[in-house]
């Protein structure tokens, strides 16, 4: 593992096993695979090819990394709303970044639907993901609206 800062994070398998510890936040993949110091201070090193999701938290979660997989309504966050489907036939929709960050050769960052829930943002291996569509461009420059003209009252004339 390198030295750089480091986040709590779980790491999610195909497996469904869910994995607690820390990875460093610049590069969490070193090479082919991610490399997690678990809360026992040793080093696990994952493939990509069976991780589903590498979740970074608050605090360690039991349980299912997101409490919803879809958003209730169209999301307020700038960005690409997207639904992806796993390898393993499971959906999720989150918001990720409309720029160049989307080019990233081995993963998708995404904020998932409820954020309050825990799990802060996600990173999805790119062999992890079997379908990607884009539900909407949120907060596009193109859609702005004109600002409205405000007169100025005459009060004193």
């Amino acid at each position: 593992m390198t030295s750089g800062p480091t986040k709590k994070a779980m790491v999610y398998r195909f497996d469904r096993e869910a994995v607690p510890g820390f990875v460093d936040s610049n590069s969490p993949f070193q090479g082919s695979e991610v490399q997690l110091l678990n809360r026992d201070g040793s080093v696990q090193s994952f493939p990509m090819k069976q991780i589903k999701s590498l979740c970074f938290v608050r605090d360690w979660i039991d349980g299912p990394p997101w409490t919803r997989s879809q958003y209730a309504v169209r999301p307020r966050q700038q960005g690409l709303w997207i639904r992806l489907q796993f390898r393993d036939g499971d959906w999720l929709e989150a918001i990720m970044q409309n720029n160049v960050s989307v080019l990233d050769p081995n993963a998708l960052l995404i904020t998932p639907p409820d954020p309050s829930a825990g799990v802060q943002r996600v990173l999805i291996p790119r062999m992890a993901i079997e379908g990607f569509e884009v539900l909407g461009v949120i907060g596009s420059p193109l859609k702005k609206k004109p600002t409205p003209v405000v007169q100025q009252l005459k009060m004193f004339e």
